[in-house]
């Protein structure tokens, strides 16, 4: 009998982690997703905020001259 739990546990042990191996590289493959999408996100929003800022201050400098017109 004993000669059985050392097959018995070595299976369980190579199981078990490989299950934590698949996990662990899920894991890894969402956060690089994360990171790319997040990365072209951020990048979006300061191209949306350049774009505002440059038209608001073509408006501010173009002021005056509406005024005078």
């Amino acid at each position: 009998m004993p000669d059985l739990w050392f097959p018995v546990g070595l299976a369980t042990g190579i199981i078990v982690s490989g299950f934590l191996a698949i996990g662990s590289f899920e894991r890894g493959v969402a956060s690089v997703r994360h990171g790319l999408v997040g990365a072209e996100l951020s990048a979006r929003r300061r191209a949306v905020f350049a774009r505002r800022s440059t038209a608001q201050r073509t408006a501010v400098e173009d002021a005056p001259e509406r005024l005078q017109a």
